[in-house]
């Protein structure tokens, strides 16, 4: 009998590795220690104990079969550590949700019933009276942004990311130290509110409402404010700007005049890279992200009119070895060299020849 650790382990990998014989010693009198007969027959052991070269045979056998039992022992504790492992990072998963769940942060959930949910997403934003259309059977769904629902942590109805605890540890991270409140969007420069401020000649900050465009390689970042319809482009006024041509003046402009609120909002804008044409046309984007963050409700009108709609189209660039970006070179088939005569000249050429030079 042989004594061995994780005795139902090793029996399981001694029947996995197909063994005749394995054994494992370790101290005498362990109190975890298990006893795992041999299964070596007798026929091979007796056969071991004659110096006949089928005894060696039979010896050289068994070596052989021990090794493989062991490399197979070997690999079946592997998967099992491995197994072991996983089964353990899920225990503490759970345990940190559960933490979680029983303090301030809770998980995020829907109602299937009402439909409700614990937390509020500020992006999933709707029209007014998408739901009544809906319900009408006049739209197929709300008009707006679809996402997928979240499972995650949340504080005070707010997605938050997992493993943080409110309020934040002055320490490591700035302020706010705690998050937007329900509803409120975060980023892009926004004050804990969800909203943009400026402050303009030291006084109160002034609200404003921010929108990125992109058009060909011209980047424009635009500001609406309330006022009397200024309209400003690198600190120049936009008639200027762009050398006083109505059209790209308009372009820029168009989603405003469309809304018929030109003349409410003062529109600030930085644009780079490009030229005019592009800028305007980022401009424009720019103009309609910021007039959707004002009321969502504009959003139809605009996204119908194509406001919304990033212009992909780009100059298509010049190919190597070619003219330009589409010209390519005409073909001309290879003209095949003419063989030259190894025969001698005639002797009335030869003759000429003579006579010329003679002249």
């Amino acid at each position: 009998m042989v004594r061995c650790r994780a005795a139902p382990l090793l029996a399981v990998a001694a029947s996995l590795g197909g063994a005749t014989a394995f054994s494992v010693g370790v101290p005498a009198g362990a109190p975890w220690a298990a006893e795992v007969p041999r299964t070596a027959p007798r026929a091979a052991a007796a056969a071991l104990e004659h110096s006949t070269p089928q005894g060696a045979q039979s010896a050289e056998t068994s070596r052989a079969q021990g090794i493989a039992t062991f490399a197979g022992a070997l690999s079946t504790l592997a998967l099992l550590r491995a197994a072991a492992r996983r089964r353990a990072g899920a225990r503490r998963r759970e345990a940190s949700v559960t933490r979680l769940a029983d303090g301030d942060i809770e998980i995020g959930y829907r109602n299937e019933e009402t439909g409700e949910t614990n937390y509020v997403n500020p992006w999933e934003e709707r029209v007014d009276g998408d739901m009544e259309l809906v319900k009408q059977g006049v739209k197929q769904r709300p008009m707006g942004n679809i996402y997928h629902e979240y499972t995650g942590p949340v504080y005070k109805q707010v997605p938050v990311v997992e493993g943080l605890s409110f309020p934040l540890d002055p320490r490591k991270y700035r302020e706010p130290l705690e998050p937007p409140p329900p509803g409120a969007k975060w980023g892009d420069g926004r004050s804990p509110d969800g909203n943009w401020y400026m402050e303009v000649d030291g006084e109160d900050p002034v609200q404003y409402w921010q929108g990125v465009g992109r058009r060909k390689a011209a980047c424009a970042v635009v500001r609406l404010f309330k006022g009397t319809g200024q309209f400003i482009v690198n600190s120049k006024d936009a008639r200027e700007f762009f050398e006083h041509y109505p059209y790209r003046w308009m372009k820029a402009i168009e989603p405003m005049a469309a809304l018929s609120v030109k003349n409410d909002y003062d529109c600030i804008v930085k644009t780079f890279g490009g030229g005019k044409s592009g800028q305007a046309g980022a401009i424009r984007l720019g103009v309609a992200r910021a007039l959707q963050e004002i009321d969502y409700n504009w959003r139809p009108l605009m996204k119908k009119a194509k406001y919304l709609t990033r212009d992909w189209r780009m100059i298509e660039p010049k190919k190597t070895g070619q003219h330009k970006a589409r010209k390519k070179k005409p073909y001309h088939k290879a003209e095949r060299p003419r063989p030259t005569s190894s025969r001698a000249p005639p002797a009335k050429e030869v003759a000429h020849e003579k006579m010329c030079g003679a002249r």
